[in-house]
């Protein structure tokens, strides 16, 4: 599909659900509003609308606005391997085809459970006096990174504004159009993310995989330590694109005030993952870099674990000699 509606024409169109409404998964339902205000939330390539369905229950209902290649084959494979999976850390996403009609012509949407969270900054901000509030955060991001891993997908654009943290501190990943599944192995790496938490080698990375997220997992979780180590930082970042680290950190970290100054922090995670922020700077391709998990395990104990593995693995390995005492009858009855 190469015409894409704009976002005045979509918002016309969804002011006339008798006429646009095609899907029977939206008739009889109807978007938001605020006085005479229709709620939408716009992005790069989408426009997104609150919506409630015939039955009242809330959901989002997504349209594009311009191509980020393959949507529908990405949204499919999406939506089914999602619904597969299940999982608390997902919200429901439904692909739907000619489900709106804009301007004399079908275009399709994707339907996806309404998530009631803050997200990721509204979240620090409500909290950044309560340092165990954001440790705990950093712990459950910690482990829903982990998780991806283990199923060998990547959400592709993680930043504050894809998280949601719901009330019972649970976190949502929401919006999937730079996700990683292996059925969409060899399709195009599209949508780049947020500068400020992104490799500087992801503008040139040619297809989705599994480390897409390598980088902003480390760009998260060591933002979160630090602002839970040092909250007065928050007031100045709160208002940027950024978490805390920016894209010309990333560039030149040897110049980086942020960078050298956590390189020195009195907190040993907090300089030993900045120490590692560094190192993965210097790969000049995504697929150089390794997951949170790696970069977390006890340097000293990688060492330890590798010397001993060497050593069991010797092809001449040392044997402990034994020593045999005489036997004292032996020797009494040598006189």
């Amino acid at each position: 599909m190469s015409n894409y509606p704009s976002r005045t024409d979509i918002v016309t169109a969804m002011r006339n659900p008798l006429v646009s409404f095609k899907s029977q998964e939206i008739i009889g339902g109807s978007i938001i509003q605020k006085d005479s205000r229709i709620i939408q939330y716009s992005g790069g390539y989408t426009t997104v609308f609150p919506f409630h369905k015939q039955t009242g229950n809330k959901v989002a209902v997504r349209l594009w606005i311009a191509d980020i290649g393959d949507a529908k084959k990405r949204s499919l494979e999406i939506s089914n391997y999602l619904e597969n999976l299940n999982n608390a850390y997902f919200a429901g996403f439904k692909y739907i085809d000619d489900a709106v009609l804009v301007n004399g012509t079908f275009h399709p949407i994707v339907l996806m459970d309404w998530v009631d969270g803050q997200t990721l900054k509204e979240y620090i901000n409500s909290n950044i006096t309560n340092t165990s509030k954001i440790l705990e955060l950093a712990k459950k991001f910690k482990e829903m990174a982990a998780y991806f891993h283990l199923e060998n997908i990547a959400h592709g654009d993680l930043q504050h504004g894809n998280i949601l943290i719901k009330s019972d501190g649970s976190l949502v990943a929401i919006d999937y159009d730079s996700m990683f599944i292996e059925p969409l192995s060899g399709m195009t790496d599209t949508i780049k993310g947020l500068p400020g938490y992104q490799h500087p080698a992801r503008h040139s990375n040619q297809f989705v995989n599994s480390r897409l997220d390598y980088f902003s997992e480390l760009v998260i979780y060591l933002s979160l330590l630090i602002y839970a180590d040092t909250p007065k930082l928050w007031d100045d970042y709160y208002g940027t694109e950024d978490l805390l680290f920016s894209k010309d950190d990333f560039a030149n970290p040897s110049n980086s005030k942020l960078i050298i100054t956590h390189l020195k922090s009195v907190n040993p995670t907090i300089s030993q993952l900045t120490e590692k922020m560094v190192e993965e700077l210097k790969a000049t391709d995504i697929a150089q870099l390794r997951p949170l998990e790696d970069l977390l395990m006890n340097r000293r104990k990688v060492a330890k674990d590798n010397i001993f593995d060497k050593w069991e693995k010797q092809p001449n390995q040392a044997v402990k000699k034994k020593v045999a005492l005489p036997n004292k009858n032996d020797i009494t009855n040598k006189f």
